[in-house]
């Protein structure tokens, strides 16, 4: 396994940043709390993946950054703290519904209710990571995993790198070296 490089790591950790004005709030929303006080975390901990699922949130957020392309204006009426605050994925995707009914639309249309999508964006990225870092040669601590990422997500990842690399390019996740 050759390591990634530094831009890509740093690519990788701020992947948050990159994905979408909604994902990227959202994921902030559960960093500033505590995995054992958080509802969202938890359920982001327990959430299952399947490659199925890993398709349709490719093919959605794929789908949402071509509209958010052709829409530049669409997201200027969104307050990024809005969402930053919201509390809760529940209320940010109560505000993102809200304010942006045709990306609404896009995420129905794959298969996914907005907070279905959040929970399961925010899980598969986590997984991703994981597995990233693991073949970087710096995979996180077992302990710190705990109650914070599904092993089964980091499994499932890890065992269809392949594809899910092809993936990331609809997701633009920096692909890691094999």
């Amino acid at each position: 396994m050759n390591p990634i490089s530094c831009s890509a790591r740093n690519a990788i950790l701020s992947c948050f940043v990159a994905l979408t004005l909604l994902a990227s709030s959202t994921f902030a929303a559960p960093a500033q709390k505590a995995a054992g006080d958080d509802p969202d975390a938890k359920e982001i901990a327990a959430y299952s993946l399947s490659m199925d699922g890993i398709r349709h949130l490719a093919a959605a957020t794929s789908e949402l950054k071509e509209w958010e392309q052709k829409n530049p204006d669409a997201l200027k009426g969104m307050d990024g703290d809005e969402l930053k605050n919201a509390g809760s994925i529940t209320e940010q995707a109560k505000i993102f519904d809200s304010k942006f009914p045709q990306g609404t639309a896009i995420l129905k249309k794959n298969g996914f209710p907005t907070r279905e999508y959040l929970i399961s964006l925010y899980a598969f990225v986590q997984a991703a990571m994981v597995v990233a870092l693991k073949k970087a040669g710096q995979a996180p601590s077992v302990d710190n995993l705990a109650g914070v990422v599904n092993p089964t997500n980091i499994d499932l990842v890890e065992k269809n790198w392949e594809e899910v690399q092809k993936l990331n390019v609809s997701l633009e996740l920096p692909a890691a070296t094999q």
